[in-house]
């Protein structure tokens, strides 16, 4: 019931979330490097300060994307860590049923992340990049899709718990959201 509620009442704020961010210039592979590298700070911001907030509740869940993302931002020279100044008070996991709410977000987002990653190679303007850690392609990425599947259709939810938990993955799409938003500029 958990899942299906979650799916359910964020399916709307995912598409506009998607929408709204520049991913959709690799999947049409016209993505330019300033492009790419605006999206992997975006994303770094907002996997970072979410998974600082779930780490207390649920260490299982606890990925290494922005560690990733850290990865790339270095390879590419992109100065990141002053960055999360600006969004680190904006996001908060109280206890272990909004943490799973968050969890829900960062560990759905791995499926999304594997299409991307199939369509970096058509991106000519990224064609320089040896390697991506972020969006790499690798099915790894999903195991921890499957955990949190697995960890949540084995527990019982009460009907306060599930508002409660798909009420934090709403404000977790809005707070990706706010981030997709953060404009910054880098010399090429």
């Amino acid at each position: 019931m958990m899942l299906k509620t979650l799916r359910e009442e964020t399916s709307d704020l995912h598409k506009e979330i998607e929408s709204d961010n520049a991913a959709g210039l690799i999947m049409d592979h016209s993505i330019t490097l300033e492009g790419y590298k605006t999206l992997l700070l975006q994303n770094f911001l907002a996997y970072r300060v979410v998974e600082d907030e779930i780490k207390p509740f649920y260490s299982e869940f606890s990925t290494d994307k922005s560690e990733r993302l850290a990865e790339d931002l270095e390879a590419l020279d992109v100065e990141f860590e002053s960055a999360l100044s600006y969004f680190k008070d904006d996001f908060r996991c109280k206890d272990k049923i909004e943490a799973l709410g968050a969890s829900y977000v960062l560990e759905g987002s791995a499926m999304g992340g594997m299409l991307i990653a199939k369509e970096l190679q058509n991106c000519q303007h990224l064609n320089m990049i040896s390697k991506h850690h972020f969006f790499n392609g690798d099915r790894k990425n999903v195991e921890g899709w499957k955990q949190f599947m697995k960890k949540v259709n084995s527990e019982e939810f009460s009907e306060d718990q599930i508002k409660k938990a798909t009420t934090k993955a709403q404000e977790t799409f809005r707070f990706f959201g706010k981030v997709f938003n953060y404009n910054p500029q880098f010399s090429v």
